[in-house]
């Protein structure tokens, strides 16, 4: 199966997005919505720490000048939810993070003393269905014609999917049978289940506005491809920090 486009997943959101807000704003009045949210619409962003509790990540870390953290980097995610009731929703979520550090072995040079250089990268792309309760009621009504949100609204929510990921590295290697080097690629990709546990707060900013923060634990491990023979599977998951927005329609 191909790579999932980031440029798609984007556009797809800005699209949505701009279709559903004007329509939306035309529902709103001064402090309230004329309805309680049937849509939310979150874009997030922050920081993931990947586990890498993995041989393949022990095994870089011992030859080459990387650590742990290395692995870990920024990610993006977007979201749409669709209420089942007052303290429930519905939603479907994607998300991106990336992580890529260059390196070089830690014990050995090349023949004229330079360091034997390669790059490793590491994405994870989860495509998750959760279900989410708030705390707290999300908004009340007032009269049969208007809806004011809640200034403050913590929630919990988990789900499971599917993961895609890549691990790679290029460059420069040892072979350590006859310490020759050379230059090459090493990758495996692929799909895999995936399970995940969340937790957040919406603050609103305006009737159809929120400021989200939330912390979620992503679940997955997969086996590696044959450039990695004898590795034991790859450790996919981790812990993700984000802040956005969440658009109510």
């Amino acid at each position: 199966m191909a790579k999932p486009s980031k440029t798609s997943l984007a556009l797809a959101a800005a699209l949505a997005l701009g279709l559903a807000l004007p329509a939306q704003a035309q529902r709103s009045g001064d402090g309230y919505l004329f309805h309680a949210p049937s849509v939310r619409l979150s874009l997030r962003g922050g920081y993931d720490h990947a586990n890498a509790n993995s041989e393949v990540f022990d095994q870089a870390v011992q030859d080459l000048s990387l650590n742990k953290s290395d692995f870990s980097g920024l990610t993006l995610g977007g979201e749409v939810a669709f209420a089942l009731g007052s303290r429930f929703d519905i939603s479907f979520d994607a998300g991106f993070s990336r992580a890529s550090k260059g390196s070089d072995f830690r014990h050995f040079i090349d023949n004229n003393d330079l360091p034997i250089e390669q790059t490793t990268t590491f994405e994870r792309v989860p495509l998750m269905g959760n279900l989410r309760f708030y705390l707290t009621p999300t908004g009340r009504n007032v009269g049969r014609l208007a809806w004011i949100p809640n200034k403050v609204v913590p929630w919990v929510g988990a789900g499971g999917g599917t993961m895609w990921y890549r691990f790679r590295q290029e460059g420069d290697f040892v072979d350590f049978q006859t310490s020759n080097v050379f230059t090459g690629e090493f990758k495996s990709d692929g799909w895999t289940p995936a399970m995940q546990g969340m937790g957040g707060v919406d603050v609103s900013i305006t009737p159809l506005i929120a400021l989200r923060g939330e912390g979620r634990y992503v679940w997955a491990k997969a086996p590696l491809g044959r450039d990695f023979t004898g590795f034991n599977r790859i450790d996919l998951s981790g812990v993700q920090g984000t802040l956005g927005l969440t658009f109510r329609l």
